[in-house]
């Protein structure tokens, strides 16, 4: 059975989920090191979100975008 992908929202709600548990100190050593490497694993998957939201952002704005990053927008006057 493969592993579902969370969305962004719910794996942040995870990872605050952990820290939360982890900043409370109720968990033992081996309880804490396993909470670690979930939260570890959320925030992976955190950063894949965003990373993809990052990507597909610029390619919907890669024609929009000056090729020079001190230069207009094309069609756009220089001030």
């Amino acid at each position: 059975m493969s592993e579902e992908i969370p969305t962004f929202e719910r794996a942040l709600a995870a990872l605050d989920d952990v820290v939360r548990r982890l900043e409370e100190g109720d968990v033992g050593l081996e309880e804490a090191v396993a909470l670690f490497e979930e939260g570890q694993r959320h925030l992976a998957a955190c950063r894949e979100r965003l990373a993809a939201a990052e990507r597909r952002i610029e390619e919907l704005t890669a024609d929009e975008l000056p090729r020079d990053p001190g230069a207009p927008a094309e069609g756009q006057p220089p001030f």
